[in-house]
């Protein structure tokens, strides 16, 4: 029998979620004892706009999937129309009331905005940039 997180991974269509719903969602289940502080891989996109796409959405995905499966299972008494109206009851809340959701969803939109923009070029982070130019000389060596 497949786990719970691997049912839900199988069937719900969370990669179709747009970047605010999908943030509402892990805002709701940010748990601030977590090893993943939000608040800071928010802050980090002012610097990474890249990580967005290139990683904090997938685990965004995961976290917001395993944590319902995990609400799932504590909720087991609730019919599944009313564990959804539960849900969409508290992502709602988050959208309309929640004031971190209101800061990270305008730092994740101005990520999103430079990512998208035919005209802005992210620099690589120092780290890269010391790699590359460490590396570069390997394109002059003769074959």
């Amino acid at each position: 029998m497949q786990s719970r997180y691997t049912q839900l991974k199988e069937k719900l269509p969370i990669s179709r979620l747009s970047d605010d719903v999908l943030l509402a969602l892990r805002v709701l289940y940010d748990d601030p004892l977590d090893i993943v502080d939000l608040k800071q891989d928010i802050d980090d996109l002012t610097v990474y706009p890249e990580r967005l796409h290139d990683s904090y959405r997938k685990e965004w995905e995961t976290y917001v999937l395993k944590s319902l499966a995990a609400e799932l299972k504590s909720n087991c008494d609730l019919s599944a129309s009313e564990y959804i109206e539960s849900v969409m009851q508290r992502v709602e809340d988050v959208e309309q009331n929640n004031a971190s959701y209101a800061a990270f969803l305008e730092k994740v939109t101005q990520a999103k905005q430079i990512n998208e923009s035919g005209n802005t070029l992210v620099f690589p982070s120092p780290f890269r940039q010391q790699l590359m130019a460490f590396l570069l000389p390997v394109s002059t060596v003769d074959k």
